[in-house]
């Protein structure tokens, strides 16, 4: 089963870029297995700058960005896994956008979907 790593959340910014991309990705995985985080949170921050990811941060705990989308530990797997399309938990409510405008996000779904297709591909999956 694939358990996220410092080194795939690496792997997934080195190739990721998209046109006009700016700011600070968050994406929050709450009800973590305690093996994967003391504190029940895991997050996945993805800076962008000039359009390419400038760092990716996998930590315990919450952190701040200008996009936060939060859901269970569990739904985000199934997404990086490809068993649940990320549109399809975001409609369901599985996923929700907890700061940052929805229209503006909108502008970053291509991004989005590159975000998930990198994951899977280097998670192994792909």
């Amino acid at each position: 089963m694939f358990k996220p790593t410092q080194g795939w959340a690496s792997g997934l910014c080195k190739n990721l870029q998209y046109e006009g991309a700016e700011g600070v990705f968050v994406i929050r995985a709450v009800n973590a297995p305690l093996e994967i985080s003391k504190t029940g949170v895991l997050t996945l921050l993805l800076e962008f700058v000039g359009g390419k990811c400038s760092r990716a941060l996998l930590a315990e705990g919450d952190q701040n960005g200008d996009y936060i989308i939060e859901g269970n530990y569990d739904v985000f797997m199934k997404i990086f896994e490809g068993s649940l399309p990320a549109f399809a938990a975001f409609a369901l409510g599985k996923i929700r956008l907890v700061k940052g405008s929805l229209s503006r996000l909108a502008d970053y779904m291509p991004l989005a979907l590159a975000i998930v297709e990198e994951a899977r591909r280097v998670a192994g999956y792909k």
